[in-house]
């Protein structure tokens, strides 16, 4: 059984319809958790029984909500979960081709973490560069009949599907970091923690959008974050540089690109003064406020259908 958890946060209903009627057909039943602060039941309840609904009535983080998700598709007996985002738009086919890509590198002996999706840019139309280090390419056909797959330290959780057997083997998400670099460290410590490895289907693809949209800086296409995020993403980086298991090359190359966001935001994006602001507040707790202790994911354990 393959159930999928989307997480809200004031949506735009007119993608997020678009995004379920893509979604529904291809799954057993979609778990949604709404962190948003008030209720969203009535646009919901036209899809059914096949929905399930979770007002938190607060933003408690995608980590935590993702969290209750996992919880409740394991309490009902899911063998994969896949994770969406509120504004993912997929392709027809798609959880299949993640799904068989899946069976074919278990049937050749791999231990997969997470099976993802090659995102491409709504503004643009073009595939996004590479969140993560890609490092080898397997051909369709080289392991069944799988389409072509590339390996890579991480996938992004728009779309992404991983078995129960992983997320119980791993754990949960890291609801310390609360929204930013979450799904990249989850895939870091399956890999470090149990040798799982994740997977890109290349012919699996996803219309997305990253944060507000992109503008080019200094040559570079850069995603514009609202000024409530950037706190999570400099504050995260910081804490995250910490961690041995997080890849040094990742460490390195966003080094630059938070350098660059620093003076940018404040200067060129409105409203300046909070970005700066938040910015300044990432820092500050990114250097001073971070545990050492880790103690931000649930560990889960697999329960019979209820």
């Amino acid at each position: 059984m393959i159930l999928t958890i989307i997480i809200l946060y004031n949506p735009n209903f007119s993608i997020l319809n678009k995004g379920l009627n893509k979604l529904l057909p291809q799954v057993d039943g979609i778990c949604v958790v709404d962190n948003s602060s008030i209720s969203h039941k009535k646009e919901l309840d036209v899809y059914g029984e096949k929905l399930h609904y979770v007002p938190l009535l607060k933003n408690v983080g995608i980590a935590a909500a993702q969290n209750i998700g996992i919880r409740y598709c394991l309490d009902r007996g899911a063998d994969f979960i896949v994770f969406s985002d509120q504004d993912s738009i997929l392709s027809e086919g798609v959880i299949e081709k993640l799904y068989n890509a899946y069976v074919c590198l278990v049937g050749n002996g791999y231990k997969v973490a997470a099976v993802g999706t090659r995102a491409i840019n709504r503004q643009t139309g073009r595939p996004y560069p590479p969140k993560s280090k890609e490092f080898r390419r397997i051909k369709a056909g080289s392991i069944g009949n799988a389409s072509d797959l590339t390996e890579c330290y991480s996938v992004i959780s728009s779309i992404s599907l991983i078995s129960t057997i992983s997320l119980v083997k791993t754990g949960g998400f890291d609801e310390s970091l609360f929204i930013d670099g979450v799904d990249h460290e989850w895939c870091w410590r399956a890999w470090h923690q149990n040798a799982l490895r994740s997977f890109i289907v290349e012919d699996a693809l996803l219309n997305h959008q990253l944060g507000e949209g992109d503008k080019k800086i200094v040559s570079k296409e850069i995603a514009i974050a609202s000024s409530f995020r950037v706190y999570y993403q400099f504050r995260n980086y910081l804490w995250l540089c910490r961690r041995n298991y997080v890849p040094r090359f990742w460490k390195q190359k966003h080094f630059g690109k938070y350098v660059l966001k620093a003076f940018y935001f404040p200067l060129f994006v409105s409203p300046r003064l909070k970005y700066a602001k938040n910015i300044l507040r990432g820092i500050w707790d990114g250097l001073f406020k971070y545990e050492k202790r880790i103690v931000g994911w649930p560990i889960f354990q697999q329960k019979s259908v209820l």
